[in-house]
């Protein structure tokens, strides 16, 4: 029984993963290092149109009186939301 036949043999030698052991080719090089990107205006403004959003189905489902209530209002939430890409 060759190592090469049975790449599981190889894990006591510090492979961390089989994955990593049977396809080498494969592995994840280590992510370089990179600059983080400011957003974009469209991505600043888009984030705050779905805070304002957030902020509105909250206040909407606050003025529920109880569990029942609440439940209903997050169904009718669920299928009104029609936001298509």
């Amino acid at each position: 029984m060759a190592n090469q036949e049975y790449p599981i043999f190889a894990l006591h030698r510090g492979a961390n993963l089989l994955g990593d052991v049977m396809m080498p080719q494969f592995r994840r090089a280590a992510p370089a290092a990179r600059k983080p990107s400011v957003p974009s205006l469209f991505e600043r403004l888009d984030a705050w149109f779905w805070r304002q959003r957030q902020r509105a189905q909250e206040a909407y489902l606050a003025q529920s009186h109880d569990v029942f209530e609440v439940e209903r209002r997050m169904r009718n939430l669920e299928r009104s939301d029609s936001r298509y890409y």
